[in-house]
């Protein structure tokens, strides 16, 4: 047991659970970031990047296409009608609610009124899971101030 006792003690610093977890989190929220700039942009390229070749897009029961679109062709396409019917539209995150795998993002989606200048906007609270740094499913939780307060409360979240 004599050399035991001489051993130097070396202390290394270490990753708790927690930091990790933490870092990985907010990677994730990096990434909601770069996903709604990207469909700011229009970059479908990007968003692609970002997306898990099998993700879903998950629309609200109340939304115009409403139901579930699976894999990149899919994707693809909901972004074009999407940019297609919001010709300008562009989305601004307000809140983010960082769950770890789960990022819910509380914001506004605007665009432009078809005869003028004038912007209408409203309320979106979104649902984003992430894995290995990508988005694997998007959920509309709620769109407009009605359906964004009822998800907020179902979620047990708070402005």
């Amino acid at each position: 047991m004599a050399g035991l006792a001489s051993a130097p003690l070396v202390l290394r610093p270490s990753r708790s659970p927690r930091d990790t977890a933490q870092a990985m989190s907010q990677e994730n929220v990096e990434i909601v970031r770069r996903v709604v700039d990207a469909w700011n942009r229009r970059d479908e390229e990007e968003l692609v990047a970002l997306s898990d070749p099998e993700g879903e897009w998950v629309n609200s029961p109340t939304a115009v296409e409403p139901g579930t679109r699976r894999g990149t062709n899919e994707l693809r396409s909901v972004w074009r009608v999407q940019w297609e019917i919001l010709l300008d539209g562009r989305t601004e995150i307000d809140r983010i609610y960082d769950r770890g795998e789960e990022i819910v993002a509380l914001g506004r989606l605007s665009r432009r009124m078809p005869e003028g200048d004038a912007r209408i906007e409203d309320r979106s609270l979104i649902s984003w899971t992430i894995r290995d740094g990508r988005v694997v499913r998007a959920e509309v939780l709620g769109f407009g101030s009605t359906e964004v307060r009822e998800a907020l409360e179902a979620a047990g979240l708070r402005e």
